[in-house]
């Protein structure tokens, strides 16, 4: 379900979805918001965003508990 569709089904049941498929999921690393929504539009049905990531992007620092 993309962004901005008139009746969002729920993430939880959507990944469950996606995981019952008997194809493997190809799920990319997102840092951002920007990041997400180029993903997005790439047709990815779901992606992942990991804490160094998003911290490294941010401050240019490892995940070390300096965003929290």
């Amino acid at each position: 379900m993309r962004l901005g569709q008139a009746s969002p089904a729920r993430a939880t049941t959507r990944l469950r979805a996606l995981l019952k498929e008997p194809a493997p999921l190809i799920l990319p690393g997102c840092f951002n918001a920007m990041s997400a929504r180029i993903l997005e539009h790439a047709g990815f049905p779901a992606l992942y965003m990991s804490g160094y990531g998003t911290s490294l992007n941010l401050l240019g620092l490892p995940d070390a508990g300096l965003i929290t």
